[in-house]
């Protein structure tokens, strides 16, 4: 089962920012906040991100997926050859919510041994943002098959909830990431008890 859910969640993490579609989406708002799975909520100050996509589809394993974009999205072929819409930068979530909190922190090393094997990193660093805890690391993208350049990750545990926070931007973004992924992270807000 564990397997399972560590190869829903690499694939979700690193196979997607690169496959991004935009029709099909399903979207979960309340006001000026974004909900992601039943832990998370993001409040949407950023006006040049767009959020895209929300899904839940692997809420039985307590995975959840949301991504925000921006710029105009160019017709791309991906790996599988397959056309799908490619952003000049993609801000993507990955929650997932785990029975105890040694389940958590097996997901998020799981998540960071994958980032740290796919991405040349350049510099990991913790710091706190909105009272929560992240590992920040920064990175080049490798390999031909990665439309992306270079990217910034934040990885962080609230209690049962394991999250990764990705931003990835093609080489003529023009932008800071640093201070994008900053605003999203003051801007995100946990609740350790399951919403009813």
């Amino acid at each position: 089962m564990k397997l399972k859910f560590i190869c829903y969640l690499i694939c979700f993490i690193f196979l997607l920012p690169a496959c991004t579609l935009s029709k099909g989406t399903s979207t979960a708002q309340n006001g000026d906040y974004t909900i992601v799975g039943k832990n998370l909520k993001i409040k949407n100050d950023n006006k040049d991100f767009v959020l895209l996509d929300n899904k839940d589809a692997l809420a039985a394993s307590g995975l959840y997926y949301a991504t925000w974009v921006t710029g105009t999205p160019e017709a791309y072929e991906n790996s599988d050859g397959d056309t799908v819409d490619l952003y000049d930068a993609q801000l993507y979530l990955l929650s997932g919510e785990a029975e105890d909190d040694t389940e958590a922190q097996e997901n998020l090393d799981s998540w960071l041994d994958a980032a740290r094997s796919k991405y040349d990193i350049t510099d990991e660093k913790t710091e706190i943002f909105n009272g929560q805890e992240y590992l920040i690391t920064t990175y080049n993208c490798k390999g031909d098959t990665n439309p992306y350049s270079n990217g910034i990750s934040a990885f962080g545990i609230s209690g049962n909830n394991a999250v990764c926070i990705e931003l990835t931007c093609r080489k003529n973004f023009g932008k800071e990431l640093k201070p994008i992924l900053t605003g999203f992270l003051n801007n995100c807000y946990y609740n350790n008890k399951y919403y009813d």
